[in-house]
């Protein structure tokens, strides 16, 4: 059961660096086009905002302490931060790699939760996974 705890604190650290960038991308977005860009933005940042929590419940079912330091965070996460402030395009961009790392996470916790028979933690991880291909699909198609 540790390998699935460990995997949902890397999952937690890396979904909340992914919510920092998303709304830092949303405030701070410009350009001609900056109300389609803020309102992706939105949405992605909500995203992650919203599954904070539950995966942080997650660890808790599984007896475990989230993590809620920063450095704590930085340490687990994988999302690089953003260097300055990129232009508008290159923002998705970087949004969409970003989004597929947080994929291969839910993925990995999604294959050992199946190991261990977590059934709630499973149906939540599809869900996620599912929502999170729409959104890499808006983000997909904004850069084509």
């Amino acid at each position: 059961m540790e390998e699935l705890i460990e995997c949902m604190k890397r999952l937690f650290a890396t979904n909340y660096q992914y919510y920092v960038k998303a709304h830092g991308f949303h405030v701070n977005v410009v350009g001609p086009d900056f109300v389609q860009y803020h309102q992706l933005f939105s949405e992605v940042y909500e995203f992650a905002d919203d599954a904070t929590d539950t995966i942080g419940e997650h660890i808790r079912v599984l007896q475990a302490i989230a993590p809620f330091s920063l450095v704590r965070i930085m340490e687990l996460g994988t999302i690089e931060d953003s260097k300055g402030t990129p232009e508008a395009l290159v923002m998705v961009k970087d949004l969409l790699d970003d989004s597929q790392t947080v994929m291969d996470h839910y993925e990995e916790c999604h294959d050992i939760a199946v190991e261990f028979k977590q059934y709630g933690l499973i149906n939540f991880i599809e869900g996620q996974m599912d929502d999170l291909g729409k959104i890499m699909w808006k983000l997909r198609s904004t850069t084509e």
